[in-house]
């Protein structure tokens, strides 16, 4: 089987849907290479390799193309598209993936990730151009895909109630933490601990810094921990600034806590265990995801877990996590003062939390995901 993907989302520091690009291409490399063939498509050019970058300078050229266009979707997606037709009608494929939503043009069976359709629940929360850009693309070609991927049956219920699609079309293949993520040893992190200046204590939230995240909520529901509690440990907000983030540094301000809410911005992949491992809890307050990684990366490293009450992330933790409605502020400083102010119940969410992040693998989404590809190549054929 040759099978070409859009590795785009490689090309910038990887989130959600890079890192699911990266894990997932490894591990089907890694399972079926010696019977596949895996060609990755990087906007302009087909390769063979797996590409992981640095990610400074792939946010540097993304910056600057931000500044340059006010709408950069108009120009990007045309001239991928140019590059990706002339380029695969020479290369035989047998099924083409697209790893991150809008399909590009192709004669053949197609298979399609959807991870969530927050930009259709809460547009507000995302940039205008991105939402033009989707609505325009997304809408238009979803009915193509032979196959669609959804990465929890939440994601799979919301394309059935807002995109109108079949069940019979729709496979869930959950993510996973990186091969071989867990807690670090106690010496390793007290090292990193130094190295980045953290506290002994911290509350940890890693992630993109964007509305949907719902952090303006989390630094008033902390203010009101400082209150319940005089000296609460620092709130650490991890992770890029992805866009409007504007109003959660004002939140930050107006509560005067710009010297307890620490920012310390993108976090490297190799680095992800240690935040978790360091951090004595992690919150996730998100309103929407369609499944939630960052809380089982917490999980898989030992840390308990504070969650927004919403359907993925309670389908994705189980009984392994805390959950607090998303808008109620007074009862999130509530359970923050007491998981921190007990270690015993800490310790069994942790337990918890090994044991529920243990039945997620890439190995597993692969293996999955290949039988996505054999069944829309026999789809297309009949």
């Amino acid at each position: 089987m040759r099978v070409v993907m859009n590795a785009f989302p490689l090309l910038a520091p990887k989130s959600g849907v890079g890192y699911y690009a990266y894990h997932l291409a490894r591990a089907l490399a890694k399972g079926y290479g010696a019977e596949d063939e895996y060609i990755y498509f990087y906007g302009r050019r087909f390769s063979r390799e797996i590409i992981a970058r640095a990610p400074e300078l792939d946010a540097a050229a993304r910056r600057v193309l931000k500044w340059l266009l006010r709408d950069p979707y108009i120009v990007t997606q045309p001239v991928k598209e140019f590059f990706f037709r002339r380029g695969v009608r020479d290369l035989g494929v047998d099924v083409y993936h697209e790893l991150n939503y809008v399909l590009m043009p192709f004669e053949g069976p197609q298979v399609v990730t959807v991870f969530d359709l927050s930009i259709k629940r809460y547009p507000e929360t995302h940039p205008s151009a991105r939402v033009r850009f989707f609505n325009k693309y997304f809408d238009a070609r979803l009915g193509r895909a032979t196959r669609i991927i959804a990465i929890s049956e939440f994601t799979k219920r919301e394309l059935m109630a807002v995109m109108g699609v079949g069940a019979d079309r729709i496979v869930v293949t959950p993510l996973a933490p990186p091969e071989g993520f867990g807690r670090p040893e106690r010496e390793a992190i007290e090292a990193f601990r130094a190295r980045q200046g953290l506290p002994k204590e911290f509350i940890l939230y890693l992630g993109n810094l964007e509305p949907r995240k719902n952090l303006d909520m989390l630094v008033r529901a902390y203010r009101r921990l400082c209150e319940l509690e005089g000296d609460a440990p620092a709130l650490v907000l991890a992770g890029e600034a992805t866009w409007m983030s504007e109003s959660l540094v004002k939140e930050i301000k107006r509560c005067r806590l710009e010297g307890r809410v620490l920012r310390p911005g993108y976090v490297r992949e190799d680095e992800l265990a240690l935040w978790y491992g360091a951090a004595t809890i992690f919150v996730y307050p998100s309103r929407y995801e369609g499944f939630g990684l960052p809380v089982v990366e917490a999980m898989a490293a030992g840390t308990p877990v504070i969650a927004a009450d919403v359907e993925a992330l309670r389908e994705v933790a189980g009984e392994a996590a805390r959950y607090v409605g998303p808008d109620d502020e007074e009862r999130w400083a509530v359970v923050m003062a007491e998981l921190l102010n007990a270690p015993v119940l800490r310790a069994e969410l942790a337990h918890r939390g090994l044991a529920r992040a243990a039945e997620y693998s890439w190995a597993r989404c692969a293996a999955e995901t290949r039988a996505v590809y054999e069944e829309a190549i026999r789809g297309w054929r009949k």
